[in-house]
């Protein structure tokens, strides 16, 4: 919103400048005129001058407006995605935790764990096979996290 400094500095330029234009009305000399001439001009650059920054103010108040309404959307479909995944114990020993695709919740998607470290960050990373040594792995992409799930 528009500040009530800006509005208030806006409305006394104005005002001084009505009173100055009414009392030019009145004058007859010159150099009076001139004088009160530049006051004038004076009140109009501060007037424009807090005009100004009010629009720049309100600008920033419309772009911090969007940003938020972005992330609020933002953390609304991520509240809707982490409902379709459960924690499970995967692992050697059942050792480590994964959020895993509820069947029910599938839609078509093939079965796939989400690595949890990047689920707790609002993130969702497909845990990726791998084999090192005869053992297999469960890999995530984006924080390197590895879990054994068979093996030595």
């Amino acid at each position: 919103m528009v500040g009530i400094t800006e509005i208030s500095a806006l409305m006394s330029s104005l005002k001084g400048a009505k009173e100055l234009a009414e009392s030019m009305i009145g004058l007859r000399d010159a150099a009076a005129v001139e004088s009160k001439v530049f006051e004038f001009k004076n009140l109009v650059i501060n007037a424009q001058n807090s005009a100004f920054a009010a629009q720049e103010e309100r600008t920033a108040l419309v772009e911090k407006v969007a940003e938020l309404e972005k992330k609020i959307a933002s953390l609304e479909n991520w509240a809707t995605e982490k409902k379709r995944y459960e924690l499970k114990r995967v692992g050697y020993g059942g050792t480590a935790v994964v959020y895993e695709l509820k069947p029910e919740m599938a839609d078509g998607e093939p079965t796939h764990s989400v690595c949890a470290n990047c689920y707790q960050n609002a993130e969702k990373s497909i845990l990726q096979g791998d084999r090192r040594g005869g053992c297999d792995y469960l890999v995530c992409p984006r924080c390197k996290t590895s879990l054994i799930t068979a093996g030595r």
